[in-house]
């Protein structure tokens, strides 16, 4: 496997000083049985994936609504994966299901307005390694792999070519929240930060997110400091910070007391578009560990109401740092195993 780091969003805007002021960025973008002798990669075994894998590995019903750079669809591991438009044909022209997007199979590209992340700009390579580490399909022989590889990914590109947005952008994040909520996900990643205050409609958009029971996971930011940035710092939001694989923080994951859950975040391995193997570091990647477990509880209890479902997905995680809730990790480490335990006894 070819080693290679997939760049936070935040350590991006870091190179771009210098550059004129109409083009700083606003913000970007963190019944199984195993084969005999099979790899796994280390954040699979960290929130005990495995383990949940007995019991469910998702459901097609249960869609996840990846808000990010776009996903390449043509890798195999992700190909099965994506989420399909039920009303919608293919390449007529024709809003068919009247949502007001034509040709909508796959979700919708809101950078380049148009049906297609494979189409247009060229895609930059955080989306699709964040829709690998949700649902991407197991490889025994590489240990990569989804945590909720039966689950449907649906795909919402905001961010441009170098997983960045602008102050022009803001409506284009609220329209893919709502895209989200009104075509059925039932849990939004959006492992994406913002440098400037959103808009109010922004926030608006999230709580309609929130009103319909749909769950929001975003990240604690990379800035390695004591504050919660935009998104994460909302209660709107089920912020995720990182941590390596000993269980320790992550030294960029920021601190704060709105972090919730603590994810893998530090050299996990998923895909960069085209289908190459990488590793990559961030509070983004940690994210999609937590709305992976999600996608598994509702796969498993399609009824939870969004409250206990981040009620199971605190109260089941493993404690780290300090005793207790704490500003580096929250609750501590989601762990798939031992909620999908739990949520299986559940009548």
């Amino acid at each position: 496997m070819k080693a290679g780091i997939v760049l936070g969003a935040a350590i991006i805007a870091l190179i771009l000083s210098g550059i004129p002021l109409a083009t700083v960025p606003a913000g970007g973008a963190g019944g199984f049985i195993l084969p005999p002798g099979a790899n796994l990669r280390w954040g699979l075994s960290a929130i005990h994936a495995p383990e949940a894998w007995q019991v469910t590995q998702g459901s097609e019903d249960i869609v996840v609504a990846v808000i990010d750079s776009g996903i390449d669809r043509s890798i195999p591991a992700l190909a099965d994966r994506m989420w399909r438009n039920p009303d919608e044909v293919p390449g007529n022209g024709i809003d068919d299901d009247g949502n007001g997007y034509v040709d909508d199979v796959y979700g919708w590209d809101f950078r380049d307005d148009d049906p297609d992340s494979l189409s247009g700009t060229p895609l930059h390579g955080h989306g699709t390694f964040v829709a690998g580490l949700i649902a991407a399909a197991f490889d025994a022989s590489t240990g990569a792999g989804g945590v909720a590889p039966r689950v449907r990914l649906m795909d919402l590109r905001f961010l441009d070519s170098r997983a960045l947005f602008y102050a022009s952008d803001w409506r284009k994040l609220a329209a893919a929240i709502d895209y989200a909520v009104d075509n059925g996900a039932r849990v939004i990643n959006l492992s994406v930060y913002a440098k400037l205050t959103p808009p109010a409609y922004v926030r608006d958009a999230l709580r309609r997110a929130v009103t319909h029971g749909v769950l929001v996971v975003g990240i604690a930011g990379n800035d390695g400091t004591d504050r919660i940035g935009y998104f994460g710092a909302w209660p709107e939001v089920l912020a995720v910070a990182a941590v390596d694989r000993y269980g320790r923080p992550a030294r960029f994951s920021n601190r704060g007391p709105e972090v919730d859950l603590a994810g893998p975040g530090v050299q996990v391995v998923s895909f960069a578009p085209g289908g190459e193997l990488i590793a990559g570091s961030g509070t983004s990647f940690a994210a999609p560990h937590v709305a992976g477990t999600a996608a598994l509880l509702l796969s498993l209890h399609p009824d939870l109401s969004l409250d206990e479902l981040v009620e199971l997905l605190t109260g089941s995680a493993a404690d780290l740092d300090v005793p207790g809730p704490d500003p580096a990790t929250g609750a501590g480490l989601v762990d798939a195993g031992a909620v999908i335990s739990q949520a299986a006894s559940r009548p």
